[in-house]
């Protein structure tokens, strides 16, 4: 399993060395490799996407060039999401920028604020598109003021991995993981071994310093992460994310790496430290997305089965709901390009968006459908029929219920507020600081950072 998982490593880091060459060439409209005539509108479509979901989204657009003739896309791999949305940022004074860009949802309030993307709103109302077949929550999650601006393409489900074969080992019952921070850790204290000299073999848990986990225990447990809200009746002007939950998450993260129950792989985008932990058999445990259950199961195909995978929801605070809030990735249509850029953007996406392109990217990847027709179809189908683990995330998620807490939080300087979240993180876990003052000065500094951004705003 060792081998299996180092592959894992491999495949991301050279999926993502690969697509940093630049521009990955979709096939021609015409399919025979020559030059697109003057009726094709040829657009670029930025991703972040790697491993399993690089050849899922790449294998899309070249279907959508070879299936119709008036669009050529273009697809360009731009780094992890929050470099994407850097490079964006950085290119929207040159006008040099993409006509469709795919990006996740904690970008959302900052796009509608700068004013650089046109809503998908305009597409519907001129078209009458009907969305009653989609997600409602999916919907919700990209509709500011009553217009919907990102287009939702693929929902994110937060899952804690781990290994059934190591629950049978000690005797606790492998299809029944824990349900909360206080069962986890009564789980690890059986799960972790230790040598003679009590330095830890295996953990429980290996735990990513992500600051995405504050945001899921919240929306969990049906806490809000700023006020107003959540900054969806009114723009937010401070966090609430130091409450008791927020206090309780920080508090048993320290006190499990503390006690030698779980180790920190750091701050780690991709999760592949934290499954490659579980795989070498440092930790029972780890934490990832749906979105990468594809490039897990593909993975552990070219080996030897060392583990039997198994997955449940995120450990949260007890007395929450053990469902997850939204997260997930949506399509944006910029105004830098020409109008018939846009529109053939817009061609481009309602294809994605047809079920049976959603069940093909679900069965692709793992991020799930946003289009409820589309767990019908033979692709979704034969997905959850050959890999039953796809199955827990679309229950969890479609039992979810729709509130602004769950939803999660719409903020404009919500990158700049997670950093500030994960270095208390790292102050608590990796360092010996007390967690409850590392939040709180946390909150301090995250207020500072949306003041000043809504004062540049004019709010």
């Amino acid at each position: 399993m060792k081998k299996v998982l180092i592959s894992l490593v491999l495949l991301i880091v050279a999926a993502s060395v690969a697509a940093c060459g630049g521009e990955d060439e979709g096939e021609p409209a015409d399919g025979d490799g020559s030059t697109p005539t003057a009726r094709v509108v040829e657009i670029t479509f930025w991703h972040s996407e790697v491993a399993s979901n690089l050849d899922a989204i790449q294998s899309l657009a070249r279907r959508f060039n070879s299936e119709q003739d008036g669009v050529k896309v273009k697809t360009a791999f731009q780094g992890n999401d929050e470099e994407a949305m850097l490079k964006l940022t950085a290119f929207l004074g040159s006008g040099d920028v993409p006509a469709l860009v795919y990006l996740a949802e904690v970008d959302t309030q900052r796009l509608v604020d700068s004013g650089v993307a046109r809503p998908v709103q305009e597409f519907i109302d001129r078209e009458d598109y009907d969305l009653s077949d989609f997600d409602e929550k999916a919907i919700q999650y990209y509709t500011v003021d009553g217009e919907l601006y990102g287009m939702p393409f693929g929902v994110g489900v937060p899952l804690l991995y781990y290994n059934k074969l190591d629950f049978s080992e000690v005797g606790l019952d492998p299809e029944q993981p824990p349900k909360d921070l206080e069962v986890m850790r009564v789980f690890s204290q059986k799960l972790v071994k230790r040598d003679s000299l009590g330095n830890i073999l295996r953990a429980g848990i290996a735990l990513v310093l992500m600051p995405w986990f504050l945001e899921v225990i919240l929306a969990e447990h049906g806490d809000f992460y700023v006020n107003n809200g959540n900054g969806r009746e009114g723009r937010a002007t401070e966090v609430v994310f130091d409450g008791s939950a927020g206090q309780a998450f920080f508090r048993s993260w320290h006190e499990m790496i503390e006690e030698g129950l779980a180790i920190s792989v750091g701050r780690n985008p991709s999760y592949a430290d934290a499954l490659l932990a579980m795989g070498t058999g440092r930790a029972t445990m780890s934490l990832s997305s749906s979105g990468a259950l594809r490039s897990v199961v593909d993975v552990l195909e070219r080996g030897e089965m060392d583990v039997e995978p198994g997955v449940g929801a995120v450990p949260g605070v007890p007395g929450g709901t053990g469902l997850p809030g939204m997260a997930g990735r949506s399509l944006w249509i910029l105004t830098g390009r020409p109008e018939e850029e846009q529109e053939a953007a817009w061609k481009f996406i309602k294809w994605l968006l047809e079920p049976e392109q959603q069940a093909e990217w679900f069965a692709g990847s793992g991020y799930l459908p946003v289009r409820i027709s589309a767990y019908d179809l033979p692709a979704a189908q034969s997905a959850i029929a050959e890999y039953p683990l796809f199955r827990l995330p679309i229950d969890l998620f479609l039992e979810a219920p729709s509130t602004p807490e769950s939803l999660g939080p719409l903020l404009g300087p919500f990158r700049d507020v997670r950093e500030v979240v994960a270095t208390a993180m790292e102050e608590t876990v990796v360092g010996s600081r007390d967690p409850t003052e590392a939040l709180d000065d946390a909150a301090a500094e995250a207020n500072e950072i949306i003041e000043n951004y809504n004062r540049r705003l004019g709010e």
